[in-house]
């Protein structure tokens, strides 16, 4: 049209009005055209901050419990603020990793593909997945094991790309923490920072016999002594022995052996550190074996303790060390014949003729199988001679309380449980026929000890399928409808009572998302709705050797939800038609396989387009949005210049 007006014009002046209606079309023309190239090179900046500042993803929640933090942190404050708080033992597992809060703070953020460093990265998330390559990790002060599998297994449509937080730690080895989840990414060659672990000693004691000896008699001595911690160096066994023995022999296979009387040394003969291992790791315990023989003219009550301890240099400091003592006891009795009374030197027996009785011993012992390290019994002997009486027997146990038992038997047997940590003063006093005297008071030493044993409790759990009559469910398929009774089993594995013990929750997240939770059946148990977590609040003391077991029941959804495919990608178990949790151990119920929903099947295959997709066809758009408003505001200036010089030269 602009060509055929501007060559017919000089042959038709009368196009002019053509000419000037045209002109105005084309500068509303251009004027459309000035606005969409101003809309297109908006959305060209809008895209712009979208590559400098992405979005982040807010569907990034996986319900299958994976992330190491739920729904992953959104700034570089806020995953600190989780590591302070330790949130979900997120500071456990960095300091596992030899970082820890402030490292967050000197972290860089970046962005990685699973298939850098040659597709040697690993991600640690919290469920198992079967995937290939996939491996469990232990990590101390968590109760449960985490688990890491390549990165790359996660793809489902070429590498995926995640925002993440850079790290070294002081072995100067990567890690990365990733924004959406917080779960761990590493090299498959990382090695987990080990620091030196402090040796742990521990050393027992007993006698043979027991109780009481008599002058010229031996005693043997078993020192049973361990190592729970590190390598011990120059580490040495040492045994204190009373004045009133004399050493005999001693049993200690190849080490080396000091005797400097009273004090007795061995250690091992292996230089230059004279280390002493893990005993675990030996799979039994040191043994020495001690004989002593009780010196003649002891005095009858006297109590011989023999005392042991564990010697062993702390690395850094080079600093001696000793453990606690540990000491076993017997008391020296003489026994006189019939009709004969100890005399006053407590050391030979005498005839006495009128009639007279004495206080012989004063035994303090814990009974065989008693766990109270409190608790002791107490035995005292009495003597009678020429028709005296023995009326009673009257106990003081040092800490402000007496009893009395009305016995007139020569033995007397009392149980008593005191109430701190400390050494007491026990003594007995024997009331009899004849007037109050010395010897009619036996007097002890008790030593309550803090427990050596500190409580070791073990998780697991059991299913069984109700309606199918199934012991066992775990792997096996459970159909609509079924009810499934779940066990969770708390056992005390140590021999020592567990008090306060708190029963572990139990997440319902994956289980839930196919079943529905009776809530009758909870075993006094409270149910979140809105974190599917099932807890007891209630404290629980578990005996030594025994067990506390939690129960409760689901039905499973009939029908079975129809659910998408295992979202991969995302971490997500959900869709998988299996029930999965962990307590313990990790049981797992299938379900028959339902109809796949065809949409969220299509969705998943979506092109995967991003801002820098958009800012490429933006640039296009802008181009050719330019050059129509460029051509079109050039021919109605042309058009302008036409109509101006036809109407100024008159037509000419």
């Amino acid at each position: 049209m602009f060509n055929k007006l501007i060559s017919n014009l000089p042959f038709n002046p009368s196009l002019i009005d053509q000419v000037s209606f045209y002109a105005k079309r084309l500068h509303k023309e251009a004027g459309i055209r000035r606005i969409g190239l101003a809309l297109t090179a908006l959305t060209i900046v809008v895209q712009g901050f979208a590559i400098i500042s992405p979005a982040q993803a807010n569907v990034s929640c996986d319900p299958s419990g994976n992330d190491i933090i739920q729904c992953g942190f959104s700034s570089q404050n806020e995953a600190r603020s989780k590591c302070v708080s330790n949130s979900q033992g997120f500071a456990t597992i960095l300091k596992h990793y030899g970082l820890n809060c402030d490292s967050i703070s000197r972290a860089s953020v970046q962005t990685i593909r699973s298939t850098d460093y040659n597709r040697s990265l690993v991600s640690l998330g919290r469920k198992p997945y079967q995937k290939p390559g996939e491996t469990s990790v232990q990590i101390a002060g968590l109760q449960s094991s985490l688990y890491s599998r390549p990165l790359w297994s996660w793809d489902s449509r070429g590498p995926s790309t995640y925002r993440v937080l850079s790290m070294r730690n002081d072995s100067n080895q990567q890690v990365f923490v990733m924004y959406e989840c917080g779960n761990i990414v590493t090299l498959n060659n990382f090695k987990p920072i080990v620091k030196e672990v402090p040796a742990s000693l521990n050393i027992a004691k007993s006698n043979q016999p027991k109780g009481f000896v008599k002058p010229g008699q031996t005693i043997d001595y078993t020192l049973a002594f361990t190592n729970k911690g590190g390598n011990a160096i120059f580490f040495s066994v040492n045994d204190i022995l009373p004045p009133t023995v004399d050493y005999v022999s001693s049993s200690y296979g190849n080490w080396i052996f000091e005797k400097k009387t009273p004090n007795l040394k061995w250690y091992n003969n292996t230089p230059p550190y004279y280390t002493f291992g893990n005993t675990d790791a030996f799979g039994t315990p040191g043994f020495i074996k001690l004989k002593v023989k009780v010196k003649s003219g002891v005095t009858n009550g006297t109590r011989i303790c023999n005392r042991a301890y564990l010697q062993d240099v702390k690395v850094g400091t080079k600093i001696a060390r000793n453990t606690p003592q540990v000491q076993v006891c017997n008391t020296v009795k003489i026994d006189c014949p019939t009709g004969q009374i100890l005399g006053s030197d407590g050391k030979t027996c005498e005839k006495v003729d009128i009639a007279d009785a004495q206080c012989v011993s004063l035994t303090a012992f814990v009974k065989e199988g008693e766990t109270n390290t409190k608790k002791y019994s107490f035995e005292a002997k009495a003597n009678k001679v020429n028709g005296a009486k023995i009326e009673s027997y009257t106990y003081d146990f040092g800490d402000g309380n007496t009893k009395t038992n009305n016995n007139t038997n020569l033995t007397d047997n009392i149980e008593y449980e005191f109430k701190e940590i400390k050494t007491y003063d026990v003594s007995v006093k024997v009331k009899s026929s004849v007037s109050d005297k010395s010897s009619l008071t036996c007097k002890t030493k008790v030593t309550i000890n803090p427990p050596d044993e500190e409580p070791i409790i073990s998780i697991s759990k059991s299913a069984k399928n109700i309606t199918q009559d199934q012991d066992d469910a775990n792997n096996k398929v459970a159909n609509a409808g079924d009810v499934i009774e779940y066990t969770l089993t708390t056992k005390n594995v140590s021999n020592v009572d567990s008090k306060d013990t708190a029963i572990q929750p139990e997440d319902l997240t994956d289980v839930l998302e196919y079943s529905n939770l009776d809530l009758n059946s909870l075993d006094g148990a409270v149910f979140d709705e809105q974190t599917k977590v099932l807890s007891w609040n209630d404290k629980v003391t578990i005996k030594a050797n025994q067990s506390v077991s939690k129960t409760f029941r689901i039905t499973v959804k009939n029908p079975i939800p129809s659910t998408p495919r295992p979202d991969t990608q995302n971490n997500r178990s959900s869709g998988d038609l299996v029930m999965q949790n962990i307590y313990g151990n990790t049981v797992t119920i299938k379900l028959p396989s339902t109809p796949v929903k065809t949409t969220e099947q299509v969705t998943t295959t979506l092109p995967n387009t991003g801002p820098g997709t958009s800012l490429a066809i933006g640039f296009v758009m802008l181009t050719i949005v330019g050059y129509f408003y460029s051509r079109s505001r050039l021919m109605a200036k042309e058009l302008d210049i036409v109509k101006t010089e036809y109407t100024t030269s008159g037509g000419l």
